[in-house]
């Protein structure tokens, strides 16, 4: 009985060993596993292809060697020699492609496994090129996106359709979208004007019509962000997403020093910022919740997201406003404010209305 039982374990290893191997060899992370002096042992196929190698041609080489980093294996001390647990290192990869030399940055999180008497490292590859690229530009993309705010001398409504028609011009989904959230930001926000008005000095008509106006530059960061992230006619990768993610905080610092101000920008600054947070602190770029999300954005929030919602994408149908407005509603205390959302399903026919006015060529 108990070789029964031990046989029985065995095989239910064998089986659970299958499954991880096929995890393993199906992720879209790179997997390896390297011995004490950086001698690769294994990989899996994702690692190859981010490094665009043949397998067999560095079968028992060096990870240094392979990823031309000389003082890996010296960083890899602190492992072996349990200072730490966890080392995370980047590595600009340079591969000759077509005559022209193509860069990827590849970070890796090494840790160390024991195995008996021994011990191997294992480390997890992540492709994060496109949020390099995007860090790298960033200070030029502020730059140019500065001094075209300051050269045409933003001051009116015409002249924030010229600075958020630059992202029109990049990303093909975009169509008649501004135009959209802007009607729907002053339908929205008007209503909350009538409704709160005692409680909140701020809500006239001219704070409502300066955010429909400032509403426009929600997505103005993604002057900042790759075109084959922006106009890629698919689903975006988690690392993709991670990229596209950088276009909050693009905006917010090309427009840090009108924060404050009482002005078309200052507000645009703010819903450009935070219009991706969400009620419960999930969101992005900071985590902000509740209340401490700025009003403005938490309105655009709701309009920015029934628009992409009713709007046929390159990779996906467009969702009815019957089905936009239940899915809207189950996000209320999660992506949006209760009271905000409450507002949307009294007046959601006005936002149905605005959609057929402002349907897509």
């Amino acid at each position: 009985m108990d070789n029964l039982k031990y046989l029985s374990t065995i095989e239910n290893l064998c089986i659970e060993n299958g499954k991880l191997q096929a995890i393993i060899e199906s992720s879209t992370n790179g997997i390896i596993e390297i011995d004490g002096s950086g001698n690769l042992l294994s990989s899996n196929p994702a690692f190859y292809q981010m490094i665009d190698i043949n397998p067999q041609d560095n079968k028992h080489k060096n990870l240094a060697e392979i990823l031309s980093s000389p003082d890996l294996n010296k960083e890899l001390q602190i492992l072996i020699l349990g200072e730490e647990e966890l080392l995370i290192k980047g590595f600009h990869i340079f591969r000759e492609d077509n005559n022209r030399d193509t860069m990827k940055y590849l970070e890796i999180k090494f840790s160390k496994v024991p195995v008996m008497d021994n011990f191997y490292i294992v480390g997890i590859v992540k492709d994060k090129t496109d949020i390099m690229k995007a860090l790298n530009n960033r200070e030029e993309y502020i730059s140019t996106l500065l001094d075209i705010i300051h050269e045409i001398k933003v001051d009116n409504r015409d002249s924030i359709y010229h600075i958020a028609s630059l992202v029109e011009l990049r990303d093909l989904t975009t169509g008649k979208h501004l135009e959209r959230v802007e009607s729907y930001t002053k339908t929205l926000a008007t209503e909350y004007m009538h409704a709160y008005y005692k409680r909140d000095g701020r809500l006239t008509y001219d704070f409502v019509d300066d955010m429909a106006v400032s509403s426009i530059l929600h997505d103005i960061g993604k002057v900042g962000i790759s075109d084959t992230i922006l106009q890629k006619p698919d689903v975006l990768t988690y690392s993709e997403f991670e990229s596209i993610k950088e276009h909050t905080i693009i905006a917010g610092e090309a427009l840090k020093e009108y924060k404050g101000q009482k002005d078309f920008l200052a507000m645009g600054r703010e819903i450009a910022t935070y219009h991706h947070e969400k009620w419960d602190g999930t969101g992005y770029p900071t985590g902000k919740k509740g209340e401490e999300i700025p009003l403005s954005a938490r309105i655009v929030s709701l309009c920015d997201t029934y628009d992409a919602l009713v709007t046929k994408r390159p990779y996906k149908e467009a969702f009815t406003h019957e089905k936009a407005i239940e899915i809207i509603q189950e996000e209320k205390g999660i992506s949006f404010d209760p009271e905000i959302v409450d507002l949307f399903l009294k007046i959601h026919n006005r936002f149905l209305k605005i959609r057929e006015d402002y349907e897509d060529l």
